[in-house]
């Protein structure tokens, strides 16, 4: 598993007790905080994991082009 693929796995389990957290506190604004919180780790997720499809991406077409024609 890559750096990146751990990182992601990691903001969505964060992002996933957030949600579990939140409907049991007892104040609006803690609650609130924890929500806004996975709304955030969720959003960070899903950006690293399109910065490494584009890595990926990158890479392929860079090992192509750098082979050249045979």
């Amino acid at each position: 598993m890559s750096d990146a693929s751990k990182r992601i796995e990691r903001y969505r389990k964060l992002a996933e007790e957030c949600r579990r957290l939140a409907p049991t506190s007892s104040s609006t604004e803690m609650r609130d905080r924890y929500l806004r919180t996975a709304k955030d780790l969720v959003l960070l997720a899903d950006v690293e994991e399109q910065d490494a499809l584009l890595l990926q991406r990158f890479l392929r077409r860079r090992s192509a082009t750098s082979r050249g024609p045979r």
